[in-house]
C-alpha cells in the first residue's frame, strides 16, 4: 500500500500513532491527493468527512493546508465540515484560518452548508442532528462567514 493511502486510510480511522508516524516521516504527506477518491480528496478533507478532529489536529500540526480543494466540487475541508454537521471539525478549520465564506463550485460557502443541514438537506449523508448543523452555523456566522 503507498503512504499517501496508508495516510488517508489512518486520516478516516483517527489511527493518530499510524498519522503521527507517516507524517514524520514525510511531513509532505499532510497535503497529499487522493490516490484512489475520484472526488480528488485531501487529508484534511476526509478529516472533515470522518468526523476526525484529533486527526486533523495533527495535520495541521505538520503544514496541512486548510485551503486546498477537492476536485468534485472546488470545496475546502470546512465546507465539507458544515455539510457533514461536524462542528468539532468547524472550529479546528476555523481555528487554523480556514476561509468562512470560500464558494465552492456550486455557489456554496461553508456557511451555506451549514444552512442547508439546518433544513435537512444533507441529513441522508451525515448522521449529524439538526442542531448540530445549527451549531455549526452559529460558529461560521460568529467567525465572519457569510451564506
Amino acid at each position: 500500500m503507498s503512504k499517501v493511502k496508508s495516510l488517508h486510510e489512518a486520516v478516516r480511522a483517527g489511527d493518530l500513532p499510524a498519522l503521527t508516524a507517516l507524517l514524520q516521516e514525510d511531513p509532505g504527506l499532510a497535503n497529499a491527493v487522493s490516490e484512489t477518491d475520484a472526488r480528488g480528496t485531501y487529508p484534511l478533507h476526509v478529516a472533515a468527512e470522518a468526523n476526525q478532529a484529533a486527526a486533523a489536529r495533527v495535520l495541521l500540526q505538520h503544514g496541512a493546508d486548510v485551503a486546498l480543494l477537492d476536485a468534485e466540487n472546488d470545496s475546502i475541508a470546512l465546507c465539507w465540515a458544515a455539510f457533514m454537521g461536524h462542528v468539532e471539525l468547524v472550529e479546528v478549520l476555523l481555528a487554523a484560518g480556514s476561509e468562512p465564506s470560500q464558494r465552492n463550485k456550486n455557489g456554496l460557502t461553508p456557511l451555506g452548508c451549514a444552512i442547508g443541514g439546518t433544513e435537512g438537506k444533507w441529513q441522508r449523508f451525515s448522521k449529524a442532528t439538526l442542531e448540530d448543523w445549527a451549531k455549526a452555523r452559529d460558529i461560521i456566522r460568529a467567525n465572519g462567514g457569510v451564506e
